[in-house]
């Protein structure tokens, strides 16, 4: 019996040792698994730390492009990504770095990478994806305008040709809603003609008109405007159907900032820095309740004394004590048809009216602009008293009309350069006739940041396709 106890105490102790064994085993298998679990998850949790890091800086630098426009992306700052992205908990423990190079045969393409990397780590990850600039014109077409634009009688204007892609997309004018932009009548028929040096073909004008006829008119220039960007409109005729694209509609315009780089409200500043020297003038500074008579006298004469960039305050009465001596001049009432050659020059209206009683010819580029220190009434006020002295207005029935205009001229108007009215709740009207011509050679030199205003700045979007990782 005794040896039967022995021989089942030692059974016992056996199977005890061999389930303590298996229990260990089971229990230390199960703890490597969890380590192997935990040390799993911190490191997908790092990568995507770092994965969040690299895109949010990726984010970041494609803002910086975006508010920062007319800086190319290698000369941006991205600086600040670091601190905009990272929680203040990961800084000094996570690295990004941020950089911009161009692609290589592609002048419009930059390459955006973001680099996240572990301080004491070797995590990191890289992420890529392009962006791309496209340079945007402060003036793109003849006419850009925030207020409602009326060409009231034959027009004839030859385009920007504005080339994409080897295709001319032509654009005639920019309008902050194409439902304020009216083509009516001052004559019989009256036409919108847009001119290239094919003019138009069927299909691009109504049924019935007179296309031998009209090609008289519209060939110009020496560039054809691609299919689909080139208007043509006839009071009378299915008005409105064969408008196209070169009307462009920007409703978030912002004609001041493009023009010169700060908001309108630094409008003082501007005027102060940009239009004082040897090759600026100031017109009636600070007087704006004090139209200024014979205006096209006093533009002429700053020009003449070496000004390119002329501002006025207040309203522009385009009338001359000698017509004769306009000729040749910015502002020519003599020999309005011709267009000028090497006439580079910047005429700012602030607060007030531009008004001409009669055929004027304008040379470079035109901005009026309001500021809302002066009432709208106050300027059209200016405008119908104006109107009075040519005898136009010659009772209140006659001078209603006037009393929402902000830009007029009775007559014909040959522009040679650009048109830029910003003066929203007021009209800007041409009546009569237009002939103009989109010149950039009239105003590029100074709009740039040598010649004291700064460029439009440029478009960016994100490439589509081109993220790597």
């Amino acid at each position: 019996m005794k040896r039967v106890s022995r021989t089942l105490g030692f059974l016992t102790l056996m199977v005890a040792v061999l389930l303590l064994l298996i229990g260990s085993y089971a229990f230390f298998e199960s703890a490597d698994t969890s380590l192997f679990l935990i040390k799993r998850f911190q490191n997908t949790l790092a990568a995507k730390k770092l994965h969040w890091a690299a895109q949010g800086g990726l984010e970041c630098a494609f803002a910086v492009n975006k508010q920062n426009t007319g800086v190319l992306p290698p000369l941006q700052s991205y600086s600040d990504c670091e601190k905009e992205v990272l929680p203040v908990g990961e800084r000094g423990r996570l690295d990004l770095q941020v950089t911009a190079s161009q692609v290589s045969g592609s002048p419009s393409l930059y390459n955006l990478e973001s680099k996240a990397s572990e301080s004491n780590g070797r995590g990191k990850r890289n992420i890529s994806k392009n962006i791309e600039v496209t340079t945007k014109s402060v003036m793109p077409g003849i006419f850009k305008t925030s207020s409602m634009l009326q060409l009231t009688g034959d027009f004839a204007l030859l385009p920007n040709k504005n080339t994409k892609d080897g295709k001319n997309e032509c654009i005639t004018m920019v309008v902050k809603d194409k439902h304020n932009f009216v083509h009516s009548d001052s004559t019989a028929n009256s036409k919108l003609i847009i001119r290239d040096n094919d003019g138009y073909s069927e299909g691009q004008v109504p049924p019935g008109v007179d296309l031998a006829a009209l090609n008289n008119s519209a060939k110009l220039g020496n560039f054809s405007c691609a299919p689909g960007y080139q208007s043509f409109n006839m009071v009378g005729t299915r008005e409105g159907e064969y408008l196209a694209n070169d009307i462009d509609e920007d409703p978030a315009m912002d004609m001041f900032k493009d023009l010169f780089g700060v908001t309108r409200d630094k409008w003082k500043e501007v005027r102060d820095s940009q239009f004082t020297g040897s090759h600026a003038a100031i017109i009636n500074k600070d007087n704006t309740g004090v139209m200024v008579e014979n205006c096209a006298d006093k533009i002429n004469e700053a020009y003449k004394n070496g000004a390119k960039r002329i501002w006025i305050d207040g309203s522009c009465n385009l009338g001359s004590s000698d017509k004769p001596a306009t000729d040749g001049m910015p502002i020519d009432l003599n020999t309005p048809a011709d267009n000028k050659a090497d006439m580079e020059v910047m005429i700012v209206v602030r607060d007030g009216i531009i008004y001409s009683a009669g055929q004027v010819g304008i040379s470079g580029l035109v901005y009026q602009f309001k500021t809302g220190d002066r009432a709208d009434s106050a300027m059209t006020a200016d405008m119908v008293t104006s109107c009075e002295k040519a005898g136009f207005c010659s009772s209140s029935d006659h001078s209603a009309p006037y009393k929402n205009k902000a830009f007029y001229t009775h007559g014909a108007l040959y522009a040679f350069g650009g048109l830029a009215v910003d003066m929203p709740d007021l009209v800007f009207e041409v009546f009569g006739s237009l002939w103009a011509e989109y010149d950039i050679s009239k105003w590029q030199g100074i709009i740039s940041p040598g010649g004291g205003a700064t460029p439009g700045g440029s478009a960016v979007k994100w490439k589509e396709g081109t993220w790597r990782d």
